[in-house]
């Protein structure tokens, strides 16, 4: 009765993910065929929609990590505060209640890279112009980069 039941739900679930997948088949061709278009300097035209899905993806991350940075705080506080009320031995609350170390140096370094991954890839896409799916390979590969320096140069730092 077990294997009856487990073999109906993986039937189940395979029908969902074909109807998934169809729905997914025919509505994004739908929604990516914007007619508006929105007109940068230099004759360059760029789909509405996609402007508006970038910057709502990005409000979003943003909403999100200020959230999580704010619940990381008021729970790492609520953990210092019952451990100090339940009296956890000395040697291992002081572990916990030291502040944590940011390494600014490390994050700056990063940003740097990040950022200078992201002028760069914006200087080639400027100079291969006109837009297409290449400027988004152009932009992927020198984040990728940029996070390989960050690799490496936090690799050196451990040694």
């Amino acid at each position: 009765m077990v294997a009856g039941q487990i073999e109906e739900t993986k039937q189940m679930k395979l029908k969902m993910k074909r109807l998934i997948t169809l729905i997914l088949l025919t509505v994004v061709p739908i929604l990516t065929n914007a007619q508006a278009l929105y007109e940068f300097p230099g004759d360059i035209k760029i789909s509405s929609k996609v402007i508006e899905i970038f910057s709502t993806i990005l409000a979003l991350f943003i909403v999100l990590m200020f959230i999580f940075a704010v619940l990381k705080l008021v729970l790492g506080n609520r953990l210092k505060s019952k451990m100090v009320d339940k009296g956890v031995s000395e040697k291992l609350a002081e572990q916990f209640l030291r502040p944590v170390n940011d390494d600014s140096k490390s994050q700056s370094i990063k940003w740097f890279l990040v950022l200078a991954g992201i002028g760069l890839g914006l200087t080639i896409v400027n100079f291969t112009l006109p837009l297409g799916i290449h400027s988004i390979a152009i932009m992927a590969f020198s984040l990728a980069l940029s996070y390989l320096g960050y690799f490496y140069f936090l690799r050196r730092l451990e040694e």
